[in-house]
Parts: C-alpha cells; structure tokens; sequence
C-alpha cells in the first residue's frame, strides 16, 4: 500500500459532469426522436454520447477548477491524528478540531481553509487508511494550503509504513 500525491478536485465536480452529460444526451435523444429516427438507433447514440461526453469533460476540466486538495496516506487517520497536531503546533499554525461521524474536521482561522481526515477504503477487505482533504482552495489561501500539504508530506515521509 503507497501514499498517493496531492491531486486537485472540485468537491462537486462529479455531480456537475453528470448532470451536463445527462441533460446534452437527454436533448439529443429527443431531437433524434423528432427527426424521425428509431428508438433503437437513438438509445444507442443516447448511450454513445452520454459516456463520451461524461469521459471528456472529465478530463477537460479536472484541474481546471479544482477547489479542493485530496491526497491518501497510508496510515490510520485515528493514529495520525496525533501527528497532525504536532506538525501544527511546530509551524505555529493556529486550528480548531472537531470530532465528526469517522472523521476530524480542522478548520484554520483567518485562512477560510478546512481539512478533512477521515478513513478511506482501497478495497473491502483491507484495513482503512487515511483520506486527508483540503477544502475550498482560493487565490488568498492557495499559499497556505500548499505549505500545509508540504507540512503534511513531510510528517508522512518521517513517519514508518
């Protein structure tokens, strides 16, 4: 099992992309109708286009309007939790934690910036490991947020697998 690295996502990006996709086959497979064209022929360009156009923009606009930082530890987020706090107290970064269903929740005064650890599954039969989100990424905390991501590296390299 290997640490990820930070990848940028929009928190509702997936339900955005389905929705478009949804709407743009939903219009086509009508107008194919209204042309004249069988049910049968529309289905399968209804079928053709939704997942072509869920695939690319996807891809299009993964990092372009990324609002959030998402990366996986290999570690148990109840045992990392400890270390976290360290790290925050060594770089003199002032947070608030919060004790959710599975999951912390630290907020950063003054940053409009929140981190999630909360356990992640890479499959169902293995141990959890840790999922660690930094959400709403802005052009004010940007600079924050990838130093608390190098804080974050380095804690995981530091630590034993």
């Amino acid at each position: 099992m290997v640490s990820s690295h930070w990848q940028k996502q929009h928190i509702h990006f997936q339900r955005i992309v389905w929705g478009v996709s949804a709407i743009i086959s939903l219009l086509l497979i009508i107008l194919l109708l209204l042309l004249g064209f069988e049910i049968e022929v529309a289905g399968v360009f209804f079928i053709l286009v939704f997942a072509i156009m869920r695939v690319s923009l996807a891809f299009i606009f993964k990092n372009r309007y990324g609002n959030s930082l998402v990366r996986i530890l290999k570690f148990d987020y109840e045992e990392i939790e400890r270390d976290f706090r360290i790290v925050f107290k060594n770089k003199n970064i002032r947070f608030y934690r919060r004790s959710e269903e599975d999951s912390y929740r630290y907020e950063f005064p003054g940053r409009s910036l929140n981190m999630t650890v909360q356990p992640y599954w890479l499959s169902p039969e293995s141990k959890p490991v840790t999922k660690v989100t930094l959400h709403e990424l802005t052009a004010k905390n940007k600079e924050f947020a990838e130093m608390l991501a190098e804080s974050i590296d380095e804690m995981a390299d530091k630590l034993p697998a």
